[in-house]
């Protein structure tokens, strides 16, 4: 590696040369290693394609999900969401058995892989969450419904300093991962007070169209948050919010 010298630094590339900007400066290198159209077209390479083709359609389909689940996401995900749902999904994918390699794809795979999946590391489900529910689809109905009997807050709950009180989401959505597109619908609680007190029952329903032939994903979310004169407010911090994937399910299974 070299450095550039003179009036003309730039970035690019000319012949087999490559020239771009480091934090040392301006620099040039030899251009190196297979070329595109090789990897492309070389019977040496097949394998290389073939793994291309299923790393890019597992992270369309994790982007696809967490489109469908953004808003519960926006206040529920660690920094790192992005490259663990590619990697649970390239588990889907290497699952299809009916596919040749290279074909392999979501909605012949195994979807359930992708339940238990916590969305928030650094605050997961089972620390922050321990009352009992139950999680349930009708795909006919084209419900996702979540169950919680009534429980004490105050030790049900693992809840961060400053919160006052808790909401509890179900989020629930059709996930068509062959032509890009998805249904979702999500329904929260009240805000439930953190205290030593014990809750109504509380039941949870999404709704997304009757008889979805596409995977259906039930999610389900507690984010924390500071009552002040009635209003809530999220806390600056959201790393204690949990959200984990209940359940997953598809009719190809």
């Amino acid at each position: 590696m070299s450095k550039q010298d003179g009036l003309l630094q730039f970035n690019g590339a000319i012949e087999n040369l490559s020239f771009y900007k480091t934090k040392r400066g301006y620099v040039v290198r030899k251009r190196s290693g297979v070329s595109g159209a090789r990897i492309s077209a070389d019977p040496a390479f097949q394998r290389s394609r073939e793994n291309s083709m299923e790393f890019g359609r597992a992270g369309r389909a994790g982007k696809l999900l967490r489109s469908a689940f953004r808003y519960m996401i926006r206040n529920a995900a660690d920094s790192g969401i992005t490259p663990r749902l590619l990697r649970e999904f390239l588990k889907v994918i290497k699952a299809d058995v009916t596919s040749e390699r290279g074909y392999r794809n979501v909605m012949n795979g195994d979807i359930k892989i992708m339940e238990k999946f916590e969305f928030n590391t650094t605050s997961g489900m089972s620390t922050s969450f321990y009352a009992p529910l139950t999680a349930t689809i009708d795909r006919a109905a084209g419900e996702g419904t979540i169950v919680i009997p009534p429980f004490y807050p105050a030790r049900e709950v693992q809840s961060p300093r400053g919160a006052t009180h808790v909401i509890i989401t179900c989020g629930f959505s059709a996930i068509d991962f062959e032509e890009a597109q998805y249904e979702s619908d999500e329904i929260s609680s009240e805000a439930l007070v953190l205290d030593s007190h014990l809750t109504e029952p509380l039941t949870l329903t999404a709704s997304v169209s009757p008889g979805s032939p596409f995977p259906l994903f039930l999610a389900f979310s507690v984010e924390f948050v500071q009552m002040v004169n009635e209003r809530p407010y999220r806390l600056s911090d959201g790393a204690y919010n949990a959200m984990k994937m209940l359940v997953a399910d598809s009719l190809y299974q």
